[in-house]
């Protein structure tokens, strides 16, 4: 509570009116609790906990990504609604910041739109950045109101829990081989300058000695608080025992980060509903002005804290959408609604919950004041009114400054720059040797420079770190093919198909969400493109039943398909099965005209059977292909028409 901005954290909750039905918010400020016993223990202090064994067993019905779109939704991109009314529900806040709310929407929407539509990664690396200090302040914020609570009013408190906080956080990440991964992945994506492994790891061990130091220095500090009689609040620092043991479990301990780093999320956003609504509540027993809806929705019921969670869901389904959107289109329009939302929660966030507040401090309850928290309680209401006013505009202005520096200067950075994506792969694969993906993606870039046999190493290294993944020897399997070795080829479509068929809890995909960290995808490849390639690789080996049974699987799983739809009927006329080939081949073409293949083999039948004025029309649509090689086959196929007659 004694520096300037204690950030989302100070979103409060004390005491009101309550009866036999009512829900109960609070005991007294004295008491040391924000809300009572139970519900600390359950909503802030041991929300870690209460989530990690709500969430982790979900893993034996549920896939990873499942999990994951589920906590995105609901939890993550649900948690802004509260913001929401805050911000437009509290009638005297809107005024005061009434130009902040009305143009921070259009503006943040229009430049992730501008970013989307150029396929720019900067604003989605400032976010991230923004999510760890929003997440820190949080943390911070609920340790600042503890200490207050407990009478803990010290000068030199604050600077230690804020070092102390930022210090682990920082490491945590940095040591977390998946989040750190993430990070310099969206940094390199943004243009910014690659870093070798070595100034990695020198930096990692630089961040670990300098916690240790900070470490020792903040239980000294406690130790002489509580030796020579100061309060020390037990609370807050079973809190931050409890936040860095999840978050140094979650972020390192599990072998699963994507459910590691969702369910992390989920019990940073409950601790936000409960202070949340505990705040508002106070503010309409003790009748602020507020909007009607405010009014309505925070009454003292467990009816209204069940319609207020619904609402937080209902809001967070909007991030479901943009999986099931074909239209690329509209997918980045909302796409850059949900970047436009997670950036004004953080912002807003920023400067509407400040302990230093005279009303955010009535609703928490805390009667102890922090050293230089009112230094103008002796000035006239007029003068504090106006000071108030040109700070305002002030900070405002500056916000706006710096925003958009970052935002152009990102922009800067990524246009024009020269795609690096093999030396952004080997410098990710250096800096992360314990991601498996990190080097899944250094053998894609391998693969596409024709690479073969390097990319086949790093395959190796990811299928050892995380040997579940049916996309690593999928992809394998296809340089393996291309290479000529079509039974190892086989052999690794086989493993794969097998991870997949063995385990019925898989996704098909992953959140699409801007709030998905960066380098955390999938491990699982798509059914239908495993039973295709491995059809294919049995097709090259002769194996033309066997293939046209995976064929026939794959299109079952993607009857839309006019790629699989013709592997179908090529493999029929592989087998001496003209009349039905030419049929499957039919509908390949029905489903889609414009794919060469399809009428190219189609062709070919067609003349064999003598069908030759259907095989030309075949063969000359084909020739408007943009693909080189099929309008070569097609105009071969010609050729021999005209020879033949």
């Amino acid at each position: 509570m004694g520096r300037k901005r204690v950030g989302p954290a100070a979103r409060s909750g004390a005491s009101g009116p309550s009866s036999a039905k009512a829900v109960t918010v609070a005991t007294s400020g004295q008491s040391g609790w924000i809300l009572s016993p139970l519900w600390d223990s359950l909503l802030f202090i041991g929300a870690p906990l209460v989530v990690i064994a709500g969430f982790l067993p979900l893993r034996s019905f549920i896939s990873s990504e499942q999990i994951a779109i589920l906590s995105l939704a609901f939890f993550t991109f649900g948690h802004h609604f509260p913001t929401f009314v805050r911000a437009y529900g509290d009638v005297e806040l809107f005024e005061r910041f009434k130009t902040r709310f009305l143009l921070a929407p259009p503006l943040l929407f229009a430049a992730a739109l501008w970013f989307s539509s150029r396929d720019l990664h900067g604003l989605l690396l400032f976010v991230a950045a923004w999510d760890i200090w929003h997440v820190l302040m949080q943390h911070y914020g609920f340790m600042r109101i503890y200490d207050a609570k407990a009478g803990g009013v010290r000068k030199l408190t604050p600077c230690f829990d804020w070092a102390f906080a930022i210090s682990w956080y920082i490491m945590l990440i940095a040591i977390s081989p998946h989040y750190s991964h993430n990070m310099l992945s969206r940094a390199y994506q943004s243009g910014l300058p690659m870093l070798s492994g070595d100034f990695v790891d020198s930096a990692r061990m630089g961040l670990m000695g300098l916690t240790a130091l900070l470490t020792l220095a903040y239980v000294g500090y406690h130790l002489n608080l509580w030796r020579t009689g100061k309060p020390v609040s037990l609370k807050k620092l079973i809190l931050m025992g409890i936040f860095l043991g999840a978050t140094y479990y979650l972020y390192v301990g599990t072998d699963d980060f994507l459910v590691g780093f969702t369910v992390w999320s989920a019990f940073h956003c409950i601790q936000y509903y409960g202070i949340v609504w505990a705040f508002n509540r106070n503010r309409v027993a003790r009748r602020r002005p507020l909007t009607s809806f405010v009014r309505f929705l925070f009454r003292p019921s467990w009816g209204m804290v069940l319609l207020y969670t619904a609402l937080i869901f209902g809001y967070g389904s909007i991030n479901l959408i943009p999986n099931f959107l074909e239209n690329e289109g509209l997918r980045q329009i909302l796409m850059a609604l949900i970047f436009t939302s997670n950036a004004m929660h953080y912002y807003y966030d920023g400067f509407i919950w400040k302990v230093r507040e005279q009303e955010t401090r009535e609703y928490l309850d805390i009667t102890a004041v922090e050293p230089g928290m009112n230094r103008l309680a002796a000035a006239s209401a007029s003068m504090k009114k106006a000071v108030q006013k040109l700070r305002q505009r002030r900070k405002g202005l500056i916000q706006a400054a710096y925003l958009a520096v970052i935002v152009v200067t990102l922009a800067a950075l990524e246009i024009g720059r020269a795609p690096a994506e093999l030396a952004m792969a080997q410098s990710l694969a250096a800096a992360s040797p314990d991601v498996g993906t990190a080097h899944y993606n250094l053998g894609n870039a391998l693969w596409k420079l024709g690479k073969l046999d390097e990319a086949i190493a790093e395959y190796d290294k990811a299928t050892a770190l995380i040997p579940e993944s049916s996309k690593v020897y999928n992809n394998r399997g296809a340089v393996l093919a291309e290479r000529g070795d079509l039974d190892g080829a086989i052999d690794n479509y086989q493993r794969a198909l097998a991870l997949r068929s063995g385990d019925s809890r898989a996704a098909e995909t992953t959140s699409r969400s801007p709030l998905l960290p960066g380098s955390v995808h999938s491990t699982e490849a798509s059914l239908p493109l495993l039973e295709t390639n491995l059809g294919d690789a049995l097709a090259k080996s002769g194996r033309a039943e066997e293939a046209l049974e995976h064929y026939r699987s794959a299109l079952q799983l993607q009857p839309w398909s006019a790629r699989i739809q013709a592997s179908v009927g090529a493999t029929l006329a592989d087998l001496g099965r003209y009349d039905e080939g030419i049929r499957e081949l039919e509908k390949a073409v029905a489903l889609d005209a414009d794919y060469p293949t399809a009428r190219i083999n189609l062709a070919s039948l067609l003349a064999y059977a003598g069908r030759t004025d259907e095989a030309r029309h075949h063969y000359q649509r084909a020739l408007q292909s943009g693909d080189p090689r099929a309008r070569q086959a097609a105009q071969a196929g010609l050729q021999q028409l005209g020879s033949d007659e």
